[in-house]
């Protein structure tokens, strides 16, 4: 049996492309439960169902909608004194169609009754062409909204099945901490701003419309307000709030989560980017492996306890700690490093600093933020560096316990 003291549930989502659906596995690490699950999404598409279809199909019918309900409107509010001529006979209006210049030569034409039959045989044929293409036209505008609300169930009922799962394995959903590799956020968060949807609040937000005049611009915008909403509500991201509405893990540089990485420092000399709460008790736990540190920090990290730590740190430990003020992490890019032996970097910068300084073959970099940007950098340079992160570190974490569901 596997006893967790508090610690929160780690819901790691990954892209996993081939996928027919949700891929669920739970790892238990005596600490805290993890539960990795596979996704093949893109932004509006989800597991080869595409979302984005369906929110225009629909967005192009309430524009239709809109555009008919404005031409009625604008007929009702013609004045007496305009020139509005009503309905005319189907010969007449057959005739306004056709640009001036050709009415004499008609008119002509219909003076002799052969040629006035014929006339009205060819009008029969273009008015029975005209309403086949309406026809067609409107069932194919009500084939494809209900084709489009046949996937958006389809996705809604794998979503659904996939909650539960997690809520089985789980079973206090208010513990859980989302954690997204980049495609996956993008595609289940977005990008739209907080203040629009609510993604960091409590809640969506919204905003109402409503007719404030005749002139129906007021209700142009209510439309198109409406248009708006009917798309955002069958998003992907809307939908996946709908059963993933708990927050994303932002605790990577807590004391517990530090630790997980200082473990895989295997080189003897250290590199440390920035600071974080709590980090002396971590750079005082590993000070007996230290050959070296040298510490990068801009002088708005720098402070009087810093000076206190590295002063005491070379009283207690003999070790001197080469501290090295930046302006800021924009200077970081000139920075040369002179290092024969290979280094343990650690990287506490996060998005601040996207940098990747040049570090000898062998070394290690430990992404404190688990900004994969800088993985793809690192990689992209061919050296034999190991890039470790915690995203890292779940992908491909073994299960350590023999019961993952907590008691």
């Amino acid at each position: 049996m596997c006893i967790y003291f508090g610690m929160d549930t780690i819901l790691y989502f990954y892209r996993k492309r081939g996928l027919e659906r949700p891929e669920t596995e739970p790892v238990g690490l005596k600490a805290y439960l993890l539960i990795r699950i596979g996704l093949d999404v893109e932004k509006n598409r989800w597991f080869g169902r595409e979302l984005e279809e369906m929110a225009s199909e629909e967005a192009g019918d309430a524009e239709g909608a809109w555009g008919r309900e404005e031409e009625s409107a604008a007929g009702g509010r013609r004045g007496a004194g305009e020139d509005f001529r009503g309905p005319e006979p189907a010969r007449d209006e057959a005739l306004d169609d056709r640009p001036q210049e050709c009415l004499r030569g008609l008119r002509k034409a219909l003076r002799h009754p052969l040629k006035a039959m014929g006339f009205q045989r060819m009008e029969r044929k273009r008015k029975r062409a005209k309403l086949s293409e309406r026809l067609t036209r409107e069932s194919e505008e009500a084939r494809l909204p209900a084709a489009g609300q046949q996937i958006f169930d389809q996705v809604e009922a794998m979503m659904e099945c996939l909650a539960r799962e997690v809520a089985e394995f789980a079973e206090d959903m208010d513990s859980c901490l989302c954690v997204y590799e980049d495609s996956v956020r993008k595609a289940l968060i977005g990008e739209r701003k907080a203040a629009e949807v609510g993604i960091w609040g409590d809640g969506w937000g919204g905003n109402g419309g409503g007719r404030e005049d005749a002139s129906g611009y007021a209700h142009g915008a209510r439309q198109g307000e409406s248009r708006r909403q009917t798309k955002a509500q069958t998003s992907l991201p809307a939908l996946w709030q709908r059963y993933f509405p708990m927050g994303e893990f932002h605790g990577y540089t807590e004391k517990y989560w530090m630790e997980q990485l200082f473990q895989r420092a295997a080189c003897f000399h250290f590199i440390l980017l920035g600071t974080a709460e709590g980090i002396f008790s971590v750079i005082e736990a590993y000070a007996g492996r230290m050959k070296s540190l040298r510490w990068v920090v801009t002088e708005a990290e720098y402070d009087r306890e810093l000076e206190a730590f590295v002063e005491d740190f070379y009283t207690e430990y003999g070790l001197a700690i080469e501290l090295q003020l930046l302006k800021d992490w924009s200077d970081l890019k000139r920075l040369r490093l002179f290092c024969k032996e290979a280094v343990n970097m650690v990287d506490f910068t996060g998005e601040a600093c996207r940098a990747v300084l040049t570090v000898p073959e062998g070394s290690i970099w430990l992404d404190m933020f688990s900004v994969e940007e800088k993985k793809r950098r690192i990689l992209a340079r061919g050296k034999n560096i190991a890039y470790i992160s915690m995203k890292e570190l779940w992908k491909i974490a073994q299960k350590r316990c023999n019961c993952p569901v907590l008691p």
